[in-house]
């Protein structure tokens, strides 16, 4: 029987979409409320056939990038979709999804109910669907080919750029750059270099000669794969102090 895991915070509507879906599409479908969850529930079932993720998760730490990125790194032959709102406030996050990440298609809360289910009739039939009209707009025509996680690794090329993007994760939204030498423990102007070079890469990912409240809003957002990063500079840091 095919799989699929719903992973939506609200919790309610999560479980009343699943039995929906297990009685008209006669699937099976797991509901998670909590991404703090998923690992637990990776472990337990094993690979879905579909995962369809929320991006939103006000009351967690880790969003939907952080998600769909963990069901991707371990079960890669899993078919992704969003489902969301398509609010404004998770446009920029959306677009880092879909073009970061294999996503098959885009489902819209406020859509009817029965193209919800055409959509995950779709997911399960092809492993792919289309992307709901309403979030068309937030979405780049074409997915650039210059964008990718693997891109990331150039925005963390040393320890300081590691520490630069540690502090920026958890400044706060009105962050300065007295926030990140108090946090970073690096002199101001060592601060600003790294910001310039960091420059011509972010150009890659949309933002233009960003603030540091840019840059800030970024991290925070693809926070699971700059983190990733950090640990792999540190680690090789670390190996060419200890020989």
């Amino acid at each position: 029987m095919t799989s699929l895991l719903l992973l939506d915070d609200s919790a309610i509507v999560n479980d009343l979409f699943a039995g929906v879906l297990r009685d008209r599409l006669s699937i099976e479908v797991v509901p998670l409320a909590a991404i703090a969850d998923l690992d637990d529930e990776l472990a337990r079932h094993g690979a879905f056939d579909v995962a369809v993720v929320d991006l939103s998760f006000p009351e967690e730490r880790r969003n939907g990038l952080d998600a769909l990125l963990t069901i991707h790194e371990r079960h890669p032959d899993t078919v992704l979709a969003v489902i969301t709102q398509g609010d404004a406030f998770v446009g920029e996050l959306l677009r880092d999804v879909w073009e970061l990440l294999p996503v098959a298609g885009v489902i819209s809360k406020s859509a009817p109910i029965e193209l919800q289910i055409t959509q995950i009739h779709e997911l399960v039939a092809t492993g792919r669907t289309s992307i709901d009209p309403s979030v068309l707009p937030l979405l780049p025509s074409v997915r650039p080919a210059w964008r990718s996680i693997s891109a990331f690794s150039r925005l963390v090329t040393h320890v300081g750029h590691a520490k630069l993007w540690e502090a920026l994760i958890d400044a706060p939204d009105d962050v300065t750059y007295r926030d990140v030498v108090e946090r970073t423990g690096l002199r101001l102007n060592t601060v600003k270099n790294y910001r310039t070079q960091l420059l011509p890469e972010l150009l890659g990912h949309g933002l233009h000669d960003p603030s540091l409240r840019e840059m800030r809003d970024f991290a925070v957002r693809c926070r699971p794969i700059l983190e990733r990063c950090n640990v792999t500079v540190r680690e090789r840091s670390k190996i060419r102090t200890d020989r």
